[in-house]
């Protein structure tokens, strides 16, 4: 039931080698993401909206961020946002739709953290979200799986909390994840749409988990964003809740609730907030 690596996973996966190989070296037209805590001055990237074609959308032009910081953030977030959805599907009764979410991780991402989690003195967790996978296929319902869930959730967010406070609470770096994670988020959405029906399910719940993780990590920051600069903080909040509801359940509805390019624009409405 795995399934196969998409342009828009392939890209985030390419992109992170080239960052880490260029240490840190932005190409040209790329921003770099400020050192600063305040949201006054941040850059603004170059908005990466999905182009139709291609499974998943070609999302990934823009290549890396230029900043290994936010590009192992991203990688570690889309994670979350795979095992956030793989949470929903299991408390619903249906371990085997949870079982490909748990996969990704594992298959499609831990190889951009890997080099990374060394060098952030972070224990390596590939065997840990691997016997999670083995677990959700074999014995879905056994009573090692919430506490292999929960041992992989916490492994994720120890990589997380290698990333410097300071940084993690920067509103700059916040939203520099949040934005390539919305962008994912879209490129997936674009992918389990087809005529106007929801046709890859799995893709419409990657998508739902991407955009509730990124607007957990926006409300890490949305105090601070809505003293600092309360009309971009009304912006964004609004974005974020109105891209909500374009997945009102795990279980996807009859037809979309907005068109990939209704959900483009909104994703490309927080960017511009950048």
């Amino acid at each position: 039931m795995a399934k196969r690596l998409k342009p828009i996973e392939l890209f985030l996966s390419v992109g992170l080698a080239a960052t880490i190989g260029a240490c840190g070296g932005a190409a040209p037209g790329d921003s770099e993401v400020s050192d600063g805590s305040s949201h006054s001055g941040m850059s603004h990237s170059a908005a990466t909206t999905p182009e139709q074609g291609g499974e998943g959308g070609e999302g990934g032009e823009g290549g890396a961020s230029g900043d290994p910081d936010v590009d192992y953030m991203t990688a570690l977030a889309l994670m979350k946002g795979h095992l956030m959805v793989a949470e929903e599907l299991i408390a619903a009764g249906q371990p085997e739709l949870a079982e490909p979410h748990i996969g990704h991780p594992v298959d499609e991402l831990y190889g951009d953290v890997e080099a990374q989690l060394s060098e952030r003195n972070v224990p390596q967790f590939k065997g840990t979200l691997t016997e999670l996978h083995d677990l959700s296929k074999s014995a879905p319902d056994s009573a090692q799986m919430p506490e292999q869930f929960q041992a992989s959730v916490s492994a994720i967010d120890g990589a997380i909390a290698a990333i410097p406070a300071d940084q993690r609470q920067s509103p700059e770096f916040v939203m520099a994840v949040i934005n390539r994670t919305l962008q994912t988020a879209a490129a997936e959405y674009e992918a389990a749409i087809a005529d106007n029906q929801i046709v890859e399910v799995v893709e419409y719940q990657d998508s739902r988990g991407f955009v509730l993780y990124a607007d957990e990590l926006y409300q890490t920051i949305a105090d601070e964003m809505s003293q600092s600069d309360p009309q971009t903080h009304a912006t964004v909040s609004a974005s974020l809740e109105e891209l909500k509801t374009v997945w009102p359940s795990v279980t996807p509805p009859a037809t979309p609730v907005k068109t990939p390019e209704a959900v483009n624009g909104l994703v490309s409405t927080i960017e511009l907030q950048s």
